[in-house]
């Protein structure tokens, strides 16, 4: 012990004696100065870090509050495109034209079928046809059916919200109604209509559906944020309309808790102080974010005006959820910055402490050269690594300039990916060219892959962040789980496919096991799929110029050149005995139509009058517009007769035509048709239309028509 104690003694004797000494006040100054710029950086990089990640956390926020904001607004935007178009039923107009009171027998059962199948299609609560007067016709009622003559209603126009103000709406316009309880459906609804006016200008009545609340909710439901965060909607009145407390909400205000008939609770009604506060700034009509406490919690809310509504969304999160990555950080940082910085401390004291000795110095730099010696091996070997990832990238890029559709292009790009990374299973899906589809391209292994719509695409991480994102194992607890790709374990990478500001698709890779992807691998990830991309958008932009430049701009139609160009191919590839008729019509008297009523009248006949083509032809014929009031049709298959068949049913659909002009004010044209047969009349295409022009002129000097 006595010796222990000495020994003690001698070592403090050793260190103050060094410290006394002006090497070593030098370097006890020096490690003092280290120390303190290692605190005051450590607490520099520690409020850098957590401002820019509480930024990235709230713009996660902001952005899915926009886009549930924008998934509300596009369900209405559907809903009310969708009553137009099944207005467009012609049903209607005919069964409300026939009698001024109830349907007829034979047009009831028409438009008891007709809204039977839009009920069925369109998944409303209720869909009504109600005349202006307020009777109502007809009405369908989603798990009921059509309901019986005696149980509709005299007169709507009170009872309905959506019906007076919709009679005097335009053609083709909607009305969306507050929120009321449906008397059929029992339960919150927003009622749509669109009014149903005659040929004669007649607003005879309105077609009516009513969209449940419930959808709004199960809709955000869907879409949630976190593992216990929550969407809400607020109307501009501040009542709150969808809530996962909206049972208690109702409650603390002393209303009826029936989640289907229930008044909406003031969202001010109750809550913290804060809530309040927080809900009178989402109600100021713009976008933005927002904390409250509730409940002893704190939480971060991002609001999002609802487009073409008086409603507001709401993100909810905690914010010790929404912020867990910080906290996370810190406390790496904190385990990896503490010991950096103590071991900072002491290597320069034990350097100071022997940086005279000359062994000491040799040592110090045979370890640098063994650690240069180590980097520079690391840096070859990156360097051939990244060399044959840009060989597969230049190859794919050579690839993509010889593919002929989307199709190949997809095959190419995921056997480029295949390459590049072995993944176990892939698939690749691209947009369809009308823009409403995901088609599966290409995959890999045996997982199937699904045609998607492009709103269950774009749940994918990468394209709604619109850069790659990496799961690096799937089976970890927060880890993000693809919902358009979905696996229980391994490493997932999913590949955004945009260019040009358009979703072309995406791409996602699948290893059984987890693993990493380097900086430059992910590079290479990124340059394949933005090259994929713009080759298909560039292919898409090339067809539909194309298409342009064959179509005639104020008919949609093919246009003579076009016209010309296919008749001479078609021609040529006829099979000896085959008929092929071709018909050259002119709208009689059009001049006198135009000088009449005027060009813009002039040129809604001309657009109403090739709608009337496109309808009376099959897919496989050809309708153009040849010049000015004159068009041609190429019938492949047809005889003489049957040419004639189509001319004359043409000609009966031109006579019984009713053009719109302006309200209360129509006009009718007639059409004059030559007709013209290969083989009978010539083989040429010169030839061919030479006769059925002369056709045309010896049916304009037999009367026109």
């Amino acid at each position: 012990m006595h010796d222990d104690t000495a020994d003690i003694a001698e070592r403090r004797s050793i260190v103050g004696g060094w410290l006394l000494t002006p090497f070593g006040a030098r370097a006890a100054l020096v490690m003092a100065i280290t120390g303190v710029l290692a605190v005051v950086a450590g607490i520099l990089v520690v409020s850098q870090v957590t401002d820019q990640m509480r930024r990235e956390a709230d713009g996660r926020l902001e952005r899915h509050a926009t886009e549930v904001a924008q998934a509300l607004q596009e369900t209405m935007a559907s809903a009310s495109s969708d009553i137009r178009l099944a207005r467009r039923n012609e049903i209607f107009e005919a069964a409300l034209a026939h009698t001024s009171g109830q349907l007829l027998a034979a047009d009831r059962r028409e438009v008891e079928a007709a809204i039977t199948y839009l009920g069925e299609r369109y998944h409303v609560d209720e869909i009504c046809v109600i005349r202006s007067s307020g009777l109502e016709t007809a009405r369908w009622v989603g798990g009921k059916g059509v309901a019986p003559v005696s149980d509709l209603s005299p007169d709507e126009r009170q009872n309905n919200p959506a019906v007076l103000p919709t009679l005097p709406l335009p053609d083709d316009s909607f009305y969306q109604s507050q929120p009321y309880i449906s008397p059929d459906s029992d339960r919150w609804v927003i009622g749509i209509a669109t009014p149903i006016i005659l040929p004669t200008g007649v607003h005879a009545g309105v077609l009516h559906f009513e969209i449940p609340i419930d959808r709004f909710a199960t809709e955000m439901a869907a879409m949630s944020f976190g593992g216990t965060g929550f969407s809400m909607l607020i109307d501009g009145d501040g009542r709150l309309l969808v809530h996962p407390q909206l049972a208690a909400f109702r409650s603390a205000e002393n209303l009826s808790t029936d989640p289907n008939t229930g008044s909406f609770p003031l969202a001010t009604g109750s809550g913290s102080p804060s809530w309040r506060d927080a809900v009178s700034k989402m109600l100021s009509g713009h976008a933005g974010s927002v904390s409250f406490d509730e409940a002893g919690r704190t939480y971060r809310a991002s609001y999002q005006p609802v487009a073409d509504s008086n409603r507001i969304l709401a993100v909810v999160s905690p914010v010790g959820e929404l912020y867990a990555d910080i906290d996370r950080a810190l406390l790496n940082l904190a385990v990896t910055a503490g010991p950096l910085i103590l071991l900072m401390i002491l290597v320069t004291g034990l350097f100071a402490r022997r940086m005279s000795g000359a062994n000491r110095g040799l040592a110090s730099l045979n370890n640098r050269l063994a650690s240069t010696n180590t980097r520079l091996e690391e840096t070859s070997k990156a360097s051939a690594e990244l060399a044959h990832e840009s060989a597969i990238v230049n190859q794919f890029t050579e690839l993509t300039a010889l593919t002929e559709d989307d199709v190949s292009l997809s095959v190419a790009t995921l056997a480029a990916l295949d390459e590049l990374l072995i993944p176990e299973d892939a698939a690749l899906h691209v947009s369809n060219r009308s823009q409403d589809r995901a088609v599966p391209q290409a995959t890999l292994g045996d997982r199937e892959a699904e045609v998607l719509s492009l709103h269950e695409l774009g749940r994918c991480p990468a394209l709604r962040r619109s850069s790659l994102y990496v799961t690096d194992d799937v089976s970890a607890r927060l880890s993000f789980r693809c919902p358009v790709y979905p696996v229980e374990s391994g490493t997932l990478a999913c590949i955004p496919l945009v260019a040009l500001g358009e979703t072309v698709g995406a791409a996602h890779l699948h290893w059984a096991k987890t693993r990493d992807l380097s900086l430059p691998t992910r590079l290479a990830i990124t340059r394949v799929s933005e090259h994929a991309a713009l080759s298909i958008a560039n292919r898409r932009l090339l067809l539909a110029l194309r298409g342009q430049a064959n179509t005639d701009g104020r008919t949609g139609l093919t246009n003579s050149r076009a016209f010309d160009e296919s008749l001479e191919g078609l021609l040529a590839n006829r099979k000896e005995g085959e008929h092929v008729a071709v018909l050259m019509l002119d709208i009689d008297h059009f001049k006198e139509f135009n000088d009449r009523y005027g060009h813009p009248a002039g040129d809604e006949a001309l657009r109403a009058f090739a709608h009337l083509l496109r309808s009376s032809i099959r897919e496989q014929d050809i309708a153009a517009r040849y010049g000015g009031e004159e068009f041609a049709i190429y019938l492949p298959g047809l005889t003489a007769g049957a040419a004639a068949e189509v001319a004359e049913r043409i000609r009966e659909r031109t006579e019984s035509t009713i053009i719109p002009l302006a309200p209360g004010s129509t006009g009718h044209l007639t059409v004059s048709i030559g007709i013209a047969v290969a083989p009978d009349d010539g083989s040429e295409q010169a030839m061919l239309l030479k006769a059925a022009d002369e056709a045309l002129y010896r049916a304009k000097l037999a009367g026109r028509n």
